[in-house]
C-alpha cells in the first residue's frame, strides 16, 4: 500500500460523486444524511492518521523513517552497565608487572649452589644474592625470610629459619651475596634456627625446600627491633595490616651422599717452645686445625706417634678419654675422622704414647644442639 502525496485530491480519495453529499435541505432524508456526514468526518481523520503514519509525505526519508546518519549521539539514552568499570583502567591493572623476588644465584625451584650452603656439607655458607622489582605503591620498606618448612622443620619452633632481614629501606631493591648487613642504613638480622643472627646455609640430612619471601611494608610499619625471632608464618600473621605484597621464590639443596675427603701429612719435629717432640702439620709445629663437618680426615703420621682424638687437651695423658665416633685407626700410621654435624666443637689431637705433642682441631658447622637442616 503506497501513501498519498499532498497533491493527490481528498475527493478522489473518497471516491464519492456529487449527489452522494449530504442535503441538508431535506428533513425526510435525516437518518441517511447523518450516516453519510458521519463517514464524510471519519474519512479526514483517516487520511490524517495514514498520512502521519507515512512519514506526512515530507522529509528527506522516503519510507519516513530516520536512517542513522540522521540519527544524533545526544537522542540516545544509554544505561551503564552496574559493576563495570573502566575498560582502560581494567586494561592497566590487568597488565602492571608483578612483584617479583629473583636470585643470580640460582633460579626459581632450581638447586641453591653448594657455595651458599653449610660448612657441614662443603660449602661457604655463603648468603645468595637476591634481587625484587615492582614492588606495590606506597612501599615504604622491606623484610626478608628464608626458611625451611620441609618436614620436621615445619613443627619446629622457628620453622627451620635460615635468615630474615628487617628494616630494608625502601630505596634497596637487591641484596649482594656474602651480605655485610651493615651496609644497608638500619637493617637488622633475625635469629636463624641454630639460633644464630645471621645467614646460615642449607645444611639437610636430606632433599629439602628452602622458600624466601620479601615482604612489601607500608608506612605505618613499625621498625623492627634487633635480634628478633620470626618465621614466615609468624611475621605474616603479626604485620598482616601492613604488608601491602609479597613475592617468593623457593631453592632446594640435596647433601652430597658421599663426604668430601682431605689428607693430612702429620710429621715429628722437635718443640720450638720447650723440651719433648711435638706433632708438625702444615708446616706449624702444634698446629690449630678447623676441620669442617661433612667431610672426611686422613692424617698419616710415625707409626711411633701415633694420632688419636679426645674432648681432653692431650687426651689419655691428661687422664681424658679417647673420642673414637666417624674414627677409624685400623691402618697402622693413618688416623682417619669423619667429622659431621654431631661432633663436639672441640676435639683435641694427641699422640697416645707420649705426653704435650698435639694440639686443637675446631669443628666448623657442628656442635649444635640438634639436627642441622
Amino acid at each position: 500500500m503506497s501513501c498519498l502525496t499532498g497533491n493527490q485530491s481528498l475527493e478522489g480519495f473518497y471516491n464519492l460523486k456529487t449527489d452522494d453529499k449530504p442535503n441538508f435541505s431535506t428533513k425526510n432524508n435525516n437518518r441517511g444524511m447523518t450516516m453519510r456526514f458521519n463517514l464524510q468526518l471519519s474519512i479526514p481523520l483517516l487520511f490524517f492518521i495514514f498520512l502521519v503514519g507515512c512519514g506526512g509525505g515530507s522529509g528527506d526519508s522516503s519510507d519516513g523513517y530516520a536512517t542513522p546518519s540522521e540519527v544524533k549521539s545526544e537522542d540516545v539514552e544509554t544505561t551503564p552497565v552496574e559493576g563495570a568499570s573502566d575498560a582502560e583502567g581494567t586494561l592497566e591493572d590487568d597488565n602492571s608487572p608483578a612483584f617479583v623476588l629473583t636470585s643470580d644465584s640460582f633460579t626459581d625451584g632450581n638447586a641453591i649452589p653448594l657455595l651458599n650452603a653449610c660448612t657441614a656439607l662443603g660449602g661457604t655458607n655463603t648468603s645468595p644474592q637476591f634481587s625484587w622489582a615492582n614492588p606495590p605503591a606506597e612501599t615504604a620498606g622491606y623484610a626478608l625470610i628464608m626458611d625451611d618448612e620441609t618436614s620436621t622443620c615445619e613443627a619446629a619452633p622457628l620453622s627451620c629459619v635460615h635468615w630474615a632481614l628487617f628494616n630494608i629501606p625502601a630505596s634497596t631493591t637487591s641484596l649482594n651475596s656474602d651480605l655485610d648487613i651493615s651496609t644497608i642504613d638500619g637493617a637488622v638480622e633475625g635469629y636463624s634456627y641454630i639460633p644464630t643472627i645471621d645467614y646460615e646455609g642449607p645444611c639437610p640430612p636430606s632433599v629439602h625446600s628452602y622458600k624466601t619471601t620479601i615482604y612489601a611494608l607500608d608506612s605505618s610499619m613499625a621498625e623492627v627491633p634487633a635480634n628478633p625471632t620470626f618465621t614466615r608464618s609468624m611475621f605474616t600473621s603479626e604485620f598482616s595490616n601492613n604488608i601491602l605484597g609479597q613475592a617468593e621464590i623457593v631453592g632446594t639443596f640435596t647433601p652430597d651422599s658421599s663426604p668430601s675427603q682431605e689428607t693430612f701429612s702429620v710429621t715429628v719435629a722437635d718443640n720450638n717452645n720447650g723440651p719433648g717432640r711435638v706433632y708438625v702439620i702444615n708446616g706449624q709445629q702444634k698446629s690449630s686445625l678447623t676441620l669442617n663437618a661433612g667431610t672426611k680426615y686422613i692424617f698419616t703420621h710415625p707409626a711411633g706417634h701415633p694420632l688419636r682424638f679426645s674432648t681432653t687437651a692431650d687426651g689419655t695423658n691428661s687422664n681424658g678419654s679417647e673420642y673414637t665416633l666417624g674414627v677409624d685407626r685400623s691402618t697402622s700410621g693413618t688416623t682417619e675422622i669423619e667429622v659431621t654435624s654431631s661432633t663436639p666443637a672441640t676435639l683435641y689431637y694427641y699422640c697416645s704414647l707420649h705426653a704435650g705433642m698435639g694440639g686443637t682441631a675446631t669443628i666448623s658447622g657442628a656442635g649444635s644442639s640438634g639436627t642441622r637442616y
